[in-house]
């Protein structure tokens, strides 16, 4: 089965909810540890819809095995820098499927009038840094000792891109 990249749409919510709970429960690649309440997702997926701003789904047969989503900052000064989120679930990892939904991401934000984007990424997270910097976000800054998890600390990469 060919795995597709949609535009976020209320029939996938749940789905959604699935694949996200999936990656938080790996404890390694968000920082959830769990997903939160669907309420609370559809009502984000829908701000960013009624926006017109970025926010993609890799959908199999059905259902969401990743995301890339793109919010804007709400403050008027602020307002032309978004923050990137993504993900992708076990066993999808790996197949092209994160550059396809960061490009997707990514055109729409210029699109929309976005002129920054920026992400912070575990700084083990080798995978993700090379896709991040495939397409041209570079490292801005380190935020030590970011999380702490079952007793270790683990650090965060700022990272930045201009449309």
């Amino acid at each position: 089965m060919s795995v597709s990249i949609v535009y976020a749409d209320p029939q996938y919510f749940e789905s959604f909810r699935a694949a996200l709970d999936s990656v938080a429960r790996e404890r390694v690649y968000i920082e959830m540890i769990e997903a939160i309440d669907l309420e609370k997702i559809a009502e984000f997926q829908t701000k960013l819809i009624a926006s017109h701003l970025p926010s993609y789904f890799a959908v199999e047969d059905g259902k969401v095995v990743g995301w890339a989503d793109i919010s804007r900052y709400q403050n008027a000064r602020m307002n032309h820098r978004g923050s990137l989120g993504m993900g992708l679930m076990t066993g999808y990892r790996g197949r092209g499927l994160g550059s396809r939904l960061l490009e997707a991401a990514l055109d729409h934000a210029k699109r929309c009038g976005l002129e920054k984007v920026e992400l912070s990424v575990y700084s083990d997270n080798v995978a993700a840094l090379a896709l991040y910097e495939k397409f041209g976000f570079t490292r801005v800054g380190l935020n030590r000792h970011f999380r702490k998890l079952d007793g270790r600390y683990f650090d965060c990469i700022l990272m930045e891109t201009f449309l």
